[in-house]
């Protein structure tokens, strides 16, 4: 497929424990349209008692799954894995970025109405 420079770079927001099948193959098939690079990020938020290996564990899971979908589909990705604050970390994750688009799952835990009044670029929710 061509190169569409109105994309270059994707952010797929992962949220841990979520089901993210339809959100990564939307991406991954706008990636490929686009001829763009995936920043495929998940963010572990503090807990009280501190991340524990497993939740870390689970979230690298996660992204070497989309690494395998995307190696397959000849995609660029690049994982990210985050701590704190999800919401502040998706929004500086997309600036830090320059991504032109944002795709999360339509089920996202964030605050849809803060993150497209604050995210400096399009946001597509999957359902």
């Amino acid at each position: 497929m061509a190169e569409h420079p109105l994309v270059e770079r994707l952010l797929l927001y992962v949220e841990p424990g979520q089901d993210m099948a339809r959100a990564t193959g939307w991406a991954l098939q706008a990636a490929r349209f686009f001829g763009c690079r995936v920043f495929a990020a998940s963010v572990l938020a503090p807990t009280p008692a501190g991340n524990s290996k497993d939740a870390e564990e689970q979230a690298w899971e996660s992204l070497y799954e989309i690494e395998d979908d995307a190696f397959r589909q000849d995609t660029r990705v690049s994982l990210l894995l985050e701590q704190g604050d999800p919401l502040p970390r998706v929004l500086s994750l997309a600036a830090n970025y320059a991504v032109e688009l944002a795709v999360l799952s339509a089920d996202t835990r964030l605050s849809t109405a803060e993150l497209v009044r604050k995210i400096t670029c399009p946001v597509v929710f999957v359902r």
